[in-house]
């Protein structure tokens, strides 16, 4: 095996070491939240102090924009891998197979894991803004005033999970990693 072959297998299992450590922070950083929450919710429970149940908002809303920008960048990874290792390799295959299954509708089950983990923080979610209004002795509008732009963020948060493992956004950056390969194949075009 060559020195630049050695080169690119080890960039290549690099690649999926950081999809893997994608994966192992964004179940580190939603059981985290659910610990947090869950006591925050007992906390809440126990003192019917209604803005408690507000406080998780302090963290599942940043811990959603920080699962969606690890979740786009396993996808940005999983693109490069497709286009600069499997579209060259009869052996390298995982990614564009993956692809394959999701894009002609074959996987044997539908449930998906961005909607899953965007589900689970809507609970969560759902679930303390509930157990603040049944506690809010406030007026209904200062409530409302209140939630609003937690529910925005939330929403948005949500949203951007879902889109950053969706196929226009893998479809995106394939085309973006091809357009790139095809500069460094072009003479003089290097970087």
């Amino acid at each position: 095996m060559s020195e630049a072959s050695d080169g690119r297998m080890e960039e290549y299992r690099h690649l999926y070491q950081e999809i893997g450590r994608n994966s192992q922070i964004s179940q580190n950083v939603f059981l985290g939240n659910v610990a947090v929450t869950a006591g925050l919710i007992g906390y809440g429970l126990q003192s019917g102090f209604a803005p408690i149940f507000l406080a998780p908002f302090a963290i599942i809303v940043p811990s959603l924009f920080f699962l969606a920008s690890q979740l786009e960048s396993t996808t940005r990874i999983a693109a490069y891998l497709a286009v600069y290792f499997e579209e060259d390799s009869a052996d390298l295959n995982w990614e564009s197979r993956w692809l394959a299954l999701r894009r002609d509708s074959l996987m044997p089950t539908k449930r998906k894991y961005t909607l899953s983990l965007s589900g689970l923080y809507g609970l969560l979610s759902l679930m303390c803004l509930l157990l603040a209004l049944q506690y809010w002795s406030e007026s209904a509008w200062s409530f409302l005033i209140t939630v609003t732009p937690i529910v925005v963020l939330v929403t948005h948060g949500v949203n951007l999970i879902v889109q950053s493992f969706s196929l226009q956004l893998v479809d995106a950056y394939m085309t973006s990693w091809r357009i790139l390969k095809s500069r460094e194949t072009e003479p003089g075009d290097a970087p």
